[in-house]
């Protein structure tokens, strides 16, 4: 699942829920709109992206990266390209 939220989507809570008790997911892509949520290929400490991170259970989190290619197999598990945060 790619989860695309910005600051009038949703809150870092709201989409750790959507994330750990809706959809049953095997891993996560999240797309950081409207923030500067990262730098040198890793997540910034004090952003809401970071704070999403923190709050996501048991399955791995890749934040888009500009540039860079994921490929995921039929499972949802990061075959080439995701170094999770």
């Amino acid at each position: 699942m790619e989860l695309n939220y910005g600051a009038s989507a949703l809150s870092p809570e709201g989409a750790a829920h959507v994330v750990n008790e809706l959809v049953q997911l095997q891993s996560v892509i999240v797309n950081h709109v409207n923030e500067a949520a990262t730098s040198g290929g890793k997540v910034k400490p004090d952003t809401r992206t970071a704070a999403f991170l923190k709050l996501v259970k048991n399955r791995p989190v890749y934040p888009a990266l500009s540039g860079k290619t994921m490929e995921f197999d039929g499972a949802g598990k990061c075959v080439a390209g995701c170094a999770a945060q």
